[in-house]
């Protein structure tokens, strides 16, 4: 996949929006944890040991929950321990003829430091019988540039970026998304495709409220895992 930034961004079309809305919907609008029913709790270090090896949790992150929905995902989901309190959202003021607030511009929007790893880490694998498609959905090549200008005064979601990150040997699709949130604040999520035939498995990795994405960062995390 090719890669494409600025304000502009990028966003998906709307029946690639459907076809992936099964994978985001475990993300949230803030990748909080899943609001889907949950079957069964799971061993999150067995998980990740059998996907990645023995030392599979990345250094520093701690391992929050591990679940098994009722779809057949396998789910695990990491915070990053040393990570502060998060910035509070802000209150939506209103905005108008009448109120003297000007709507909020989402292009001048205050971003945080800019060399920061992810808040969240959440690996799920699909299951087996529906993995390939999942990924394939996850990661469609009809992707189409988007404007900031269609981000409404509520907020709204926008597809910003696609490249790939290094992975050993391998290069590594990535998609980044910004939730643009309610008062100004903004928070970004990326999903990362570390499938291979015996696991179709994705990262969705998520930092603090209005810390923007890094991908070295992310590529220093991801190279732990075997």
């Amino acid at each position: 996949m090719s890669g494409s930034g600025g304000v502009d961004g990028v966003r998906e079309r709307p029946g690639c929006v459907i076809g992936i809305a099964l994978g985001l919907l475990i993300l949230g609008s803030t990748i909080a944890w899943i609001t889907l029913p949950k079957t069964e709790a799971r061993d999150g270090a067995q998980l990740m040991a059998a996907w990645f090896g023995a030392q599979a949790v990345p250094p520093g992150y701690t391992i929050e929950d591990a679940r098994k929905l009722m779809g057949g995902e396998e789910v695990v989901k990491l915070l990053d321990g040393e990570a502060g309190a998060e910035r509070e959202l802000l209150a939506l003021e209103p905005a108008g003829p009448d109120s003297g607030k000007q709507p909020i511009a989402w292009e001048r929007i205050e971003v945080g430091a800019g060399d920061t790893r992810p808040r969240w880490l959440m690996f799920v694998r699909y299951p087996d019988d529906s993995g390939k498609s999942q990924v394939s959905r996850l990661f469609a090549a009809d992707l189409l540039p988007g404007r900031i200008q269609d981000i409404g005064p509520q907020g709204g979601r926008m597809l910003l970026e696609t490249g790939t990150l290094k992975w050993g040997e391998r290069d590594a699709a990535y998609v980044l998304e910004r939730e643009f949130e309610r008062g100004g604040t903004f928070r970004d999520i990326v999903r990362v495709n570390l499938a291979s035939e015996a696991d179709p498995l994705i990262l969705h990795a998520s930092w603090g409220r209005s810390l923007p994405f890094s991908k070295a960062r992310l590529e220093a995390v991801i190279e732990t895992l075997e």
